[in-house]
């Protein structure tokens, strides 16, 4: 499995939230996104899509499972919450991306392995105040599904590591034992 590491800027965009299981909640929720820009004729100005799932399938139940399907803000879209369409940013910062190319189910177990072994393998932790995202870089409507593209993003930050506190003796700041030797104290 291919991953990069990359910097995603954050986004402002219009979404619709759905609630249950992952692979009916995002089909719900892009059914309705869908719907709604289809009707307000600004469907064609979409570039790419976002799908964000907010929690954790392995310890929320099934039922609780948020899922934002997402498009951003371009002229002619903006929020409308009497449809159900909302508006948030999305969040920026540094995500572990896999681009995977083909049909949408594979999805939740490449996610699953990116979490489970390549966050681990590379010295990271999962962010987890930030959801887990997919970008889809293609129109699943018109684009066949062994060409759509969908990059899958893990929010990370390095790992935090502790460092030996050396007793100074005083109320001096610390400075590491590497950082003394570098400015030769």
């Amino acid at each position: 499995m291919r991953v990069a590491y990359r910097q995603i800027r954050p986004a402002a965009v219009v979404y619709a939230r759905s609630t249950g299981n992952y692979q009916g909640s995002a089909k719900d929720a892009w059914d309705r996104l869908n719907a709604w820009l289809a009707k307000h004729e600004v469907r064609r100005q979409v570039k790419r899509g976002f799908g964000l799932f907010h929690d954790n399938p392995e310890v929320t139940p099934p039922e609780l499972l948020r899922y934002d399907a997402c498009v951003e803000l371009t002229t002619g879209i903006d929020a409308d919450p009497a449809a159900g369409i909302c508006r948030q940013m999305l969040s920026g910062g540094t995500y572990g991306v896999h681009t995977h190319v083909g049909g949408y189910q594979p999805m939740g177990k490449l996610l699953s392995q990116l979490h489970r072994n390549w966050v681990p393998k590379q010295g990271l932790a999962v962010d987890y105040d930030r959801p887990f995202m997919a970008i889809h870089l293609n129109d699943p409507l018109v684009t066949r599904e062994m060409h759509r593209r969908t990059e899958l993003c893990i929010p990370v930050v390095p790992l935090a590591v502790e460092l030996p506190v050396e007793n100074t003796g005083g109320d001096e700041d610390y400075v590491s034992p590497l950082m003394r030797r570098a400015v030769g104290l």
